[in-house]
């Protein structure tokens, strides 16, 4: 994650675009999309792809018009959903991305355009002397991307010294486990929630945390709403349970059998 923003932007492009495509971009085509990008910048202070795809065609490479003919259906086409600008308020405090109605392929590139804004919004929000908060929830899932594996291990690896705190929320750890940048992510946290987990699983975390036995068992079949907290070096049992009948209750709780009554 480099801090010159049009590199980043370019790096990204090439990525999503071989995405988008569906192929790996040769050197001709990184070299056109790393010009085209810096060209682009330029001359237009918010480009969308309209505006990159217009530079594109603009030079003169046959590659060029190529690549913009490839483009055609995701600007000016019927796939062109990322190719306009948002609607949405993104210098709004508080932003959710939401990419469950999306099909896995559509998915894959949603994610790239998300994971682009969100740290736009981590940069920008550090030289506003402002924290940034971020929360991935079902993160497992978004570990079976490869991309998206590397995003969040140089997320972790990086954004504190941006002023930003990122959290990561999963039911099954056990797709981190199995993940090398999972791994590392796990490594990297500084605080950590644990509640119930598998044997496998349980036994894994307590050997990479450094738990003790004692502490391993509040793992093992804790009641709803207790488990450890890890901070740091210090690890301590938690009990958290929210009363039935309260308006807390009713906006967290997950249960399909609670949230009938």
């Amino acid at each position: 994650m480099d801090e010159d923003p049009v590199k980043v932007k370019s790096e990204f492009l090439l990525s999503w675009i071989g995405k988008l495509l569906d192929r790996k971009m040769d050197g001709r085509e990184k070299s056109l999309i790393d010009r085209v990008t810096r060209v682009t910048y330029k001359h237009f202070d918010t480009p969308s792809l309209v505006e990159w795809v217009f530079v594109l065609a603009q030079q003169p490479e046959q590659e060029a018009k190529d690549l913009a003919l490839d483009m055609e259906l995701y600007v000016e086409g019927s796939l062109d959903i990322f190719s306009h600008r948002t609607n949405i308020k993104t210098d709004s405090h508080f932003l959710i991305y939401n990419v469950k109605k999306l099909g896995d392929e559509l998915k894959q590139i949603a994610l790239m355009v998300i994971f682009d804004q969100i740290w736009n919004r981590v940069v920008k929000n550090q030289k506003l002397g402002k924290k940034t908060w971020i929360y991935f929830d079902e993160m497992q899932l978004l570990l079976l991307d490869k991309y998206a594996s590397d995003f969040f291990f140089k997320l972790w690896s990086r954004v504190r010294k941006y002023g930003a705190i990122p959290t990561g929320i999963t039911q099954n750890v056990e797709t981190l486990l199995l993940d090398a940048n999972g791994r590392r992510i796990i490594a990297n946290s500084e605080f950590m929630i644990l509640l119930k987990q598998a044997k496998s699983d349980r036994e894994e975390l307590v050997h990479m945390l450094g738990l003790s036995k004692e502490l391993e068992k509040y793992l093992v079949n804790p009641e709803k709403g207790a488990g450890l907290i890890k901070a740091g070096s210090t690890a301590v049992p938690f009990k958290n349970k929210i009363p039935q009948h309260t308006k807390l209750f009713d906006i967290m709780s997950t249960d399909p059998e609670k949230m009938r009554t």
